[in-house]
């Protein structure tokens, strides 16, 4: 949890800022005698203390060891072996493929780093990137730069991948499809692309407030990966801070009956 903290230290400073600020407020009003300030400033610093510790809880459920783990969930979901070798799609986290590497034995993790600057603009991610732990000497992990459009991997040539709170990092509609047609691609027939992603949910709302409108829904992510060419099997949602997909890739006859679907739809 640390490091989400260290990124997104602009806005712990701004709430904890607002806390005491607010507390000064209420004793100098008290002091003074403006007594029809204390009520407002009180409210305020509840407010404020409310989403201080509904970050703090959010970031520990979906960051520390003894939280969701939806990577690990998402790992257990596509009901990986500890003798496969899949892609884990990232943009310099690396701890959650870290992570993962320890349930393999003979297995191999191919971690596909697909951060670009003018893609992903997320000042916090710029930060995060600088506490990013080095590559291991371990013959389960495996380092490769990648784009969205362009994957470093044959066509039909991985069992599964991963994306733990990856495609929402891409602002564009565009980027994220095309990572994940990108993704449909390097799929062998029948894989499963395992997605993580916060969406609007009323817990969300609870702890993002406003800022929850910039999420997905659960329906808009199944509606991008249908796009995508994928069949959603299954949803699971941890604690209302996190929808994790299993979404396979269709066999050649599914594709085909998809296909007529959608020339029927329109």
């Amino acid at each position: 949890m640390r490091h989400f903290i260290y990124a997104h230290w602009p806005l712990f400073f701004g709430l904890y800022g607002g806390v005491v600020l607010s507390l000064v407020v209420i004793g100098i009003s008290a002091e003074q005698g403006w007594l029809s300030y204390i009520p407002l400033a009180t409210a305020v610093l509840l407010i404020l203390v409310f989403y201080l510790l509904a970050t703090l809880w959010s970031a520990h459920q979906l960051y520390d060891t003894n939280g969701i783990n939806p990577h690990h969930i998402l790992f257990d979901m596509g009901r990986i072996q500890i003798g496969d070798t899949f892609a884990f799609i990232d943009v310099g986290y690396r701890r959650r493929a870290l992570a993962l590497s320890r349930r393999l034995t003979t297995g191999r993790i191919i971690v596909l780093d697909v951060y670009n600057p003018q893609w992903t603009t997320s000042k916090a991610l710029v930060r995060l990137r600088t506490r990013m732990p080095t590559s291991p000497a371990d013959p389960r992990l495996s380092f490769r730069e990648a784009s969205v459009d362009m994957l470093p991997l044959p066509d039909k040539s991985v069992p599964a991948v991963i994306l733990c709170q990856i495609v929402s990092e891409f602002w564009q509609h565009g980027d994220r499809l095309a990572l994940l047609q990108e993704i449909n691609r390097i799929l062998t027939p029948n894989g499963r692309l395992l997605l993580a992603e916060r969406t609007r949910s009323q817990t969300n709302w609870l702890v993002m407030g406003p800022a929850a409108f910039t999420l997905k829904t659960e329906q808009e992510w199944k509606q991008l990966l249908q796009q995508a060419g994928f069949i959603v099997r299954r949803t699971q949602e941890r604690s209302g801070l996190i929808q994790c997909f299993r979404a396979d890739k269709p066999t050649t006859a599914e594709a085909h009956q998809l296909a007529l679907e959608l020339a029927f739809d329109t």
